[in-house]
């Protein structure tokens, strides 16, 4: 089996370029790595455009029967975006938008600029069955830190992505949307059990105007310790449990 020792390996070269967001977007095509993440692709159907293996190690059972690229170690280094390569990196094609159905309510990041912040936050949305995550704005969902903070959870939803100059307009005469504001807002336990589209803003600056006017509710968790505040994706993942998810039985 032959082994590509170069970093200039004409594969190499076309895998690098997803480092970047627009190449990602004009190829069409998106990077995973670490075993577990690809193994969640893998198990959700979604075929690979290209499997690369370090030379070193056997491949796992889920890769079995696929095509499979053997690597250098010097070469898994150009290619990883890991601060340690694992050694297990996948290509997969971009997947199409599925159609946004306003009135089924959902989670919208607006602003998320922060990776791993972003990358929770959609986790959250999969681990509490949130179908529809719609971003405004914001950090790519294909890049390597939103990928690997999201556990491979990227599957198990449906992304709907807009400018930031769209903006909420998109759900108007959907569900109702209610904004995540520090102060003022709602306890989670008083809003009543409906659809309804979370919006949560970003890191630094929270919901803009705009976006806070086309809310017709806000929330506020309580924080009976005193505490000001909480980072947007604990804050956001705390309201997507009470909002979606503790209501189910």
């Amino acid at each position: 089996m032959s082994i590509i020792t170069s970093p200039d390996n004409p594969l190499v070269k076309r895998l690098r370029r997803l480092h970047e967001v627009r190449h990602r977007r004009a190829d069409g095509a998106f990077l995973v790595e670490g075993a577990r993440a690809i193994a969640a692709f893998l198990g959700r159907g979604w075929q690979p455009l290209d499997l690369v293996l370090a030379q070193e190690l056997e491949p796992p059972p889920e890769w079995a029967g696929r095509p499979v690229t053997r690597a250098a170690a010097q070469v898994l280094a150009k290619l990883s975006q890991a601060s340690t390569p694992s050694g297990y990196l996948a290509a997969f094609a971009l997947p199409a938008t599925a159609a946004l159905d306003p009135s089924a309510g959902g989670l919208v990041l607006h602003g998320i600029s922060d990776p791993g912040n972003l990358g929770t936050l959609i986790r959250c949305a999969a681990a509490f069955a949130i179908r529809q995550v719609v971003l405004i704005g914001g950090s790519d969902p294909f890049a390597h830190k939103v990928v690997q903070a999201s556990a491979g959870e990227l599957v198990m939803i449906d992304l709907q992505r807009y400018d930031a100059e769209t903006g909420l307009g998109v759900l108007a005469g959907g569900a109702p949307c209610c904004a995540l504001v520090v102060r003022g807002g709602d306890d989670p336990r008083d809003l009543p059990v409906r659809p309804r589209w979370l919006v949560v803003g970003s890191e630094a600056h929270g919901l803009d105007q705009a976006a806070l006017g086309a809310c017709v509710e806000r929330v506020t968790l309580p924080m009976p310790g005193g505490t000001e505040s909480l980072n947007a994706a604990m804050a956001g993942a705390i309201a997507c449990y009470a909002l979606f998810a503790a209501h189910r039985r």
